[in-house]
């Protein structure tokens, strides 16, 4: 839901439903007066650029022939010649919805995962890359829980635990998996946090092997060391992981970050690959 006040210092709020009602107001308690009034917006994109599709931020610019808007990014991207209408655009600043812009508040889309941040319309986009509610996944294929990551962590560890290597942070664990495998879940056992060693199979090379944490991708990332040993010889590693809000990302895409790579001669008989790893809390990272 979404609020606006007028110029009168009346707040007024938007639901952002369907159906268009009819705006009722609502008396003051105190002094019998009329402090706001509800109504419903058909369009929840109303205030989004027609063009790039964001909600729109101030400036917002009109063009000057038939009032058609714009954001300002989109004015420079289009060198100020409107798209509707070829009318200039870029100069004239649409202050009505400007004014709205102001004074328009909404819900976060992630209320429905724990967020109860109601903020100003156009920094809506601003809100939702920063929120730690955004949603993530859980990594098991047969289960579609989606949640905050604090919550998706508590929904592993009760539903589960099991299935996946528990660890400490900044202990090293070894943990082994087919050479065939696509990834193990890592959760450590004190925050419940959820990483994904993924291996990916390269071909006439080896096997690529990266950590990833399930978190909002904004959210600060863990070093990590990997460690392989075989007839006599060692590879050893550290790298950061990516965040990543669900273990879709990474699937059946080659690494594009940096990664251990594995030469096949690295596989233990039976088709084993063997490592050790350590993943750093966040506190103990300097840079």
């Amino acid at each position: 839901m979404a609020s606006y006040s007028s110029s009168n210092d009346e707040p007024r709020v938007f639901s952002r439903s369907g159906t268009l009602k009819r705006a009722r107001r609502i008396p003051n308690e105190q002094d019998g007066s009329h402090s706001h009034i509800v109504v419903t917006l058909t369009d929840p994109e109303v205030f989004d650029c027609p063009i790039c599709f964001e909600p729109l931020t101030i400036p917002v610019y009109q063009c000057d022939q038939n009032g058609h808007i714009a954001c300002s990014s989109c004015c420079t991207k289009i060198n100020n010649r409107c798209p509707s209408c070829s009318g200039s655009i870029g100069c004239c600043r649409c202050r009505a919805i400007e004014k709205a812009l102001e004074t328009i508040t909404i819900s976060c889309q992630n209320i429905q995962y724990g967020c109860k941040e109601s903020v100003a319309y156009h920094k809506k986009g601003e809100h939702q890359k920063a929120c730690v509610y955004s949603p993530c996944s859980c990594p098991l294929l047969y289960c579609n829980f989606v949640s905050s990551a604090e919550q998706l962590y508590k929904h592993f560890s009760s539903r589960h635990v099991s299935s996946a290597t528990q660890f400490r942070f900044g202990n090293s664990v070894p943990v082994s998996l087919n050479a065939s495998d696509d990834f193990l879940v890592l959760q450590e056992k004190n925050k419940g946090t959820l990483f994904i060693l993924k291996n990916h199979h390269v071909e006439h090379l080896g096997n690529a092997v990266t950590i990833s944490c399930i978190q909002p991708s904004f959210m600060r990332r863990y070093l990590y060391d990997l460690d392989v040993k075989a007839k006599g010889n060692s590879l050893s590693s550290e790298f950061f992981t990516l965040s990543i809000p669900s273990r879709q990302v990474i699937d059946d895409s080659p690494p594009t970050t940096w990664c251990l790579l594995i030469p096949s001669g690295f596989i233990s008989p039976g088709d084993q690959l063997k490592m050790q790893f350590c993943i750093w809390p966040k506190d103990a990272v300097t840079s």
